[in-house]
């Protein structure tokens, strides 16, 4: 292969990174979607009951839709963006600070040769709050990827990370706002 040409055919159209993007719907919901374009809910709270089945999704049609869902490798980041997601939803209520809104960017990269794993990942947390949440935010991040978050822990690759802060909309309703006592 003098000069790169011919190309390897299993690098043709090969993306080293692999970019998804999770918003939090109150409580304890995600959404997650990545390329693909294809959306993934996850929710942390109570299942059906046991015994009852989970209603079947059905079958796609291929005519209208190739892709039926996410690819593996963006079922993974948004594995770990909620993991680590509810991890900071948890420990942001728990400080007391009021949010309006969390968005998890995770972008993976990838080996250039088979297997293709995944050799870094990064995580930015944007959330939607005064900016003095922004320390209360980088510690929630710090303990849920150095010692809650088991989807992160699973991979053999340590996240690197970053926190940002938006100013919230002042009409949202604010997690983490205290609740008015008995005449008040």
């Amino acid at each position: 292969m003098l000069g790169g040409w011919p190309p390897d055919p299993t690098q043709i159209g090969v993306d080293p990174l692999t970019r998804v993007v999770l918003t939090w719907h109150g409580d304890d919901r995600f959404a997650g979607v990545g390329d693909s374009g294809k959306p993934v809910l996850i929710n942390f709270g109570t299942a059906a009951p046991r015994g009852e089945p989970v209603p079947p999704l059905p079958p796609p049609d291929p005519a209208r839709e190739p892709s039926a869902g996410p690819y593996p490798t963006e079922l993974l980041l948004i594995a770990v963006g909620a993991c680590t997601g509810l991890d900071v939803v948890s420990l942001l209520g728990k400080k007391r600070v009021p949010f309006s809104g969390l968005e998890i960017e995770v972008t993976g990269t990838r080996a250039a040769s088979h297997p293709r794993c995944f050799t870094g990942l990064d995580l930015v947390y944007r959330l939607e709050a005064s900016p003095e949440a922004l320390t209360a935010l980088e510690r929630a991040a710090a303990l849920s990827l150095e010692r809650y978050c088991s989807v992160s822990h699973s991979l053999r690759v340590r996240p690197a990370w970053r926190c940002e802060v938006r100013p919230g909309a002042p009409d949202s309703p604010r997690r983490g706002d205290p609740t008015p006592g008995p005449g008040g």
